[in-house]
């Protein structure tokens, strides 16, 4: 974990997606992992006196630098989105865990919801020349979706819009289906509804027999949850949700789990925990 004043280097808007920050954050990025994320002060006072928790976007180890996408929520999120090339920004990271790609994987099928594109956005940059990359992305609507200039050329963009705007009209797991027998491992990032649908298909695929297409990449899935934090260091645990062995800590036990470990039935995350 390291503390570091970093410095924006530019900023950009990404329709309804947010602001995205790129960032000189050399001691950060050169241990920086996708699904990891920084802690951002969100001003030079107290007020807001909680940092905010931003997945990278980006890694470039070389230049030094990272991305991270902001949406401008809340005075501290605002104040964050607001800065401009040449400003500093107090940074905490990298905090929590990571995505592994199994080395035997040919085929990785990337699944995002949202700002949960940013550690999926990692993931295609660092695999795309290494394996069969497909990345399925759903929003609310176009204006919702990661432009796709801006992913690896060789990466398969797949898309869903719930307005049907672009791509297949409807929600990821309407487009799901013929890419989970093509896949030998599966990642997501997204919305707590978003994993706790495709939580069920893992669960009907662990009822079903060994020839359900895409049964052992479902039970095999990661998933990496998006959460409200305070500390993020693992101390006031009001980052908690529920998992097959209690409760865990999405800055320190996470926020990348195993599928199959969630407990969605136990509700979203910061209304639930088990009481010990």
């Amino acid at each position: 974990m390291i503390l570091e004043t970093a410095r924006v280097l530019s900023t950009s808007g990404i329709g309804q997606l947010g602001t995205v920050l790129r960032i000189a954050a050399p001691e950060i990025a050169v241990q920086a992992r996708a699904g990891q994320f920084a802690h951002v002060r969100p001003g030079l006072s107290f007020d807001p006196l909680l940092r905010r928790p931003y997945s990278f976007n980006r890694i470039d180890r070389r230049a030094g630098e990272i991305e991270l996408i902001v949406k401008p929520l809340g005075s501290g999120g605002e104040w964050i989105a607001s800065r401009r090339e040449g400003d500093g920004l107090d940074l905490l990271g990298p905090l929590g865990s990571a995505f592994v790609i199994h080395r035997g994987t040919r085929n990785l099928l990337l699944v995002a919801g949202g700002t949960g594109i940013a550690p999926m956005r990692v993931l295609a940059e660092q695999e795309a020349p290494r394996r069969n990359v497909t990345l399925l992305m759903g929003g609310r609507s176009v204006a919702h979706l990661w432009p796709s200039d801006l992913l690896p050329p060789s990466v398969e963009y797949v898309t869903t819009t719930e307005d049907g705007s672009f791509g297949v009209r409807g929600r990821v797991t309407d487009a799901i289906g013929p890419l989970l027998g093509w896949a030998d491992q599966l990642c997501a990032c997204g919305p707590w509804p978003m994993l706790a649908a495709l939580g069920r298909l893992r669960d009907a695929a662990d009822r079903a027999a060994s020839t359900y297409p895409g049964r052992a990449t479902l039970l095999d899935t990661q998933i990496a949850v998006e959460q409200h934090m305070g500390c993020a260091m693992g101390v006031c645990r009001a980052c908690v949700v529920v998992t097959a062995h209690g409760n865990a800590r999405v800055c320190r036990e996470g926020p990348v789990f195993p599928l199959g470990e969630v407990a969605f039935d136990e509700g979203e995350p910061a209304t639930v925990g088990v009481i010990a």
